[in-house]
């Protein structure tokens, strides 16, 4: 019996065609039919239902379509033995960083894909990143938001895109990939235990998190200004393993204080924050920034919405030890375990 795949098109480079003003997305039913006669491979062995959710160039997309993406992901769930998604390439480790934190222990695979070149193109990178894509969604032993982009197989969270031109134009930031070359296929290792959760909560952050970049000439008063203008979630990326200039490490100080987040993750592609290597990063952690290690600045950024959003709306979050907390604000309970209420847990 073959297997059930929902391929849901969001638009992108994968679907695009030339236009006068350059290249623009073609996302449609009639497009996925015309894609599927000319992929023997993947009608032959499944059984493919094309939904064209939306017809948008990545660089569009919002959250609001991140919570359509996930609540069509949700609706199916149930329905079919995976998901494969073609997206643009610029904003796809967003889009499948926002799908980890969304979901927990999904009990099929969702694959997220796309091309760097349009399908139809002579010597186009899509047919075999599409076909890559169902083979993955087949063979996943277990369910999880996976990016498969030139034959590397990347769990959501961890993946980033490198490269504008190059076929292999994602990587994974921790080094924990699969591959996939033929029919062989090699998992990254993932973390799927437990009852499956689906929580789109982090969308109602939208436009409160804002993430920014160090360099020389950084302007510290940023920081009061976003706070005061509704921001109430810093992203950083900092200098190498966690290095910000002083003056930033004050003005994140006192909206920490005030009751804003801060993470720290590194420019760096490789290697991680570790703010406990430098006095500058020691520094950042007494005023309230936290360590964000391993996380690309996609993946931070998704944590610290849906932190954001639980604060807002009754939920705080609690460094225990390692242990996330979550205190409904209504209920009036004082733990005294050596909490550090200034800080969460990820």
């Amino acid at each position: 019996m073959r297997k059930r795949i929902l391929w849901i098109q969001t638009g992108g480079t994968f679907s695009c065609a030339g236009t006068e003003s350059g290249l623009a997305p073609c996302s449609s039913e009639e497009q996925a039919v015309k894609i599927l006669s000319l992929m023997p491979q993947i009608i032959e062995k499944y059984e493919v239902t094309p939904l064209a959710l939306m017809n948008i160039d990545s660089s569009d997309i919002t959250t609001a379509d991140h919570k359509r993406i996930g609540n069509t992901i949700d609706e199916n769930v149930g329905k079919y033995d995976g998901i494969v998604i073609t997206h643009g390439t610029d904003t796809m480790a967003y889009t499948a960083a926002v799908l980890s934190v969304m979901f927990r222990n999904l009990p099929i695979p969702v694959v997220l894909t796309g091309s760097q070149r349009p399908f139809f193109d002579r010597h186009s990178d899509a047919p075999e990143n599409f076909a890559d894509a169902f083979t993955v969604s087949d063979k996943a032993s277990t369910g999880d938001i996976f990016v498969v982009f030139g034959g590397r197989i990347m769990n959501g969270r961890d993946c980033t895109k490198i490269d504008t031109i190059s076929d292999d134009a994602f990587c994974s930031a921790t080094g924990n990939e699969g591959k996939i070359a033929n029919d062989s296929v090699t998992f990254p290792d993932s973390e799927n235990h437990g009852r499956y959760n689906y929580d789109n909560s982090l969308c109602k952050a939208d436009g409160k998190v804002a993430l920014l970049d160090m360099h020389p000439s950084f302007n510290p008063d940023m920081i009061k200004m976003l706070y005061e203008g509704g921001i109430r979630g810093f992203v950083i990326r900092c200098y190498g393993a966690g290095g910000m200039p002083e003056k930033v490490r004050a003005a994140l100080g006192t909206v920490i204080a005030k009751g804003a987040k801060a993470i720290a993750v590194t420019q760096c592609l490789h290697g991680g924050a570790d703010l406990g290597i430098y006095a500058v990063g020691t520094d950042a952690e007494k005023a309230g920034v936290v360590d964000g290690g391993y996380m690309t600045a996609e993946y931070a950024l998704a944590v610290m919405m849906k932190t954001v959003s639980d604060i807002e709306h009754g939920i705080m979050l609690c460094n225990t030890g390692g242990k996330i907390l979550a205190v409904e604000k209504s209920v009036i309970l004082i733990i005294l375990i050596g909490l550090n209420i200034n800080s969460f847990a990820v």
